[in-house]
């Protein structure tokens, strides 16, 4: 492009080490997997066991998370990015669009209510929670942090960021093919929809924090019920609910590209003009 207004980031900001970028963001997916896959998988636990009792949670969930987690920090904390963790501005969200993480966290009480909790140890409990939590920080940091923010310089529409990211965390679960998990193909779908509530949290509240939260929530849930499930009417609720969130999950994913195929990715990054001509910090 040539004459105009220079684009925002047509400079680079001086405080990076390295400019937000898609490459970079692979690079940092790519040694985000090789841990915690890695780990993973010299924990000789099979996947679906991962969740089955205190020392399994720990040994092939927490520490390979926390493992994972330490990786994101220090890359972060060298390269300096800006609007990680929150957007410069708050994009417009209507009551549809929170539909979708509400009903996410409406399936995730009643999965809780539908646990067969006496069957727990509390040291069990406290291992998926810290695993829940870790899952949260670490994917939410990955994907709708860094990938995110890769997406958000440039040229590209918010629409085609929410498109690539949300489609790059369904993919990521496929490496779950390397645990063993035939299921990973299909996990592929099912992850990128639930990517999509994951995003209009932070969206919606302009914090990543949101989006850490939703998503322990919904996996401290999930891997729960798939230990000790009770047969009550919370749990037939859920089981009734979860095909019912992932169909409101496409439409809400295409009704996103669409409605953002015109608005710059680059608008949530830029601090907001207030009257005097200045920037809102």
């Amino acid at each position: 492009m040539t004459g105009g207004t220079p684009s925002p980031d047509a400079t680079p900001d001086p405080r990076w080490r390295v400019a937000p970028s898609v490459p970079v963001a692979a690079v940092v997916f790519v040694v985000y997997c090789v841990i915690v896959v890695g780990l993973m998988k010299v924990s000789g636990v099979g996947y679906e066991h991962f969740f089955d009792s205190a020392g399994t949670t720990l040994r092939a969930a927490v520490l390979p998370l926390a493992a994972g987690g330490v990786w994101l920090v220090a890359f972060l904390a060298w390269a300096r990015w800006d609007h990680v963790f929150r957007d410069a501005r708050r994009l417009p969200t209507s009551w549809f669009l929170w539909t979708l993480p509400a009903v996410m966290v409406l399936i995730s009480v009643l999965h809780l209510l539908g646990l067969e909790w006496s069957l727990f140890a509390p040291a069990h409990v406290l291992a998926v929670v810290l695993a829940s939590l870790l899952v949260g920080f670490t994917e939410e940091t990955l994907f709708r942090g860094v990938v995110l923010r890769s997406m958000r310089q440039g040229e590209r529409s918010e629409g085609m960021a929410i498109l690539w990211t949300t489609l790059w965390f369904g993919g990521f679960h496929l490496t779950n093919l390397l645990l063993n998990e035939p299921g990973a193909v299909i996990q592929i779908f099912f992850a990128a929809l639930t990517g999509t509530g994951l995003y209009l949290a932070r969206r919606g509240t302009g914090t990543i924090l949101a989006a850490m939260a939703l998503h322990a929530f919904w996996d401290f849930s999930s891997f729960l019920v798939g230990v000790h499930p009770a047969d009550n009417g919370a749990a037939l609720g859920a089981n009734f609910l979860v095909p019912v969130v992932y169909v409101l999950a496409a439409v809400t994913l295409v009704v996103l590209v669409v409605r953002e195929r015109t608005r710059p990715a680059r608008e949530a990054i830029t601090p907001a003009l207030v009257p005097d001509g200045g920037a809102r910090p």
